[in-house]
């Protein structure tokens, strides 16, 4: 895997530090995988998240029940 950490201005934030991305699962504070199609999202939302559950639109990650 070829992440940058949390140093780099292109490091994935926002609200919730349990974000791993759908696409490339890299996860809240480092940057997406060079061929993620969310590259272009430093602070992506929840729908963008491998954890959330769009048909019932909650967060399904097991720190969050």
């Amino acid at each position: 895997m070829n992440h940058r950490s949390a140093t780099s201005e292109n490091a994935i934030r926002g609200s919730c530090s349990c974000f791993a991305c759908r696409c490339c699962l890299t996860k809240f504070g480092w940057e997406h995988q060079e061929w993620c199609e969310y590259r272009s999202l430093s602070e992506p939302s929840c729908k963008d998240c491998r954890y959330f559950n769009i048909g019932h639109s909650e967060c399904a990650h097991p720190a969050m029940k």
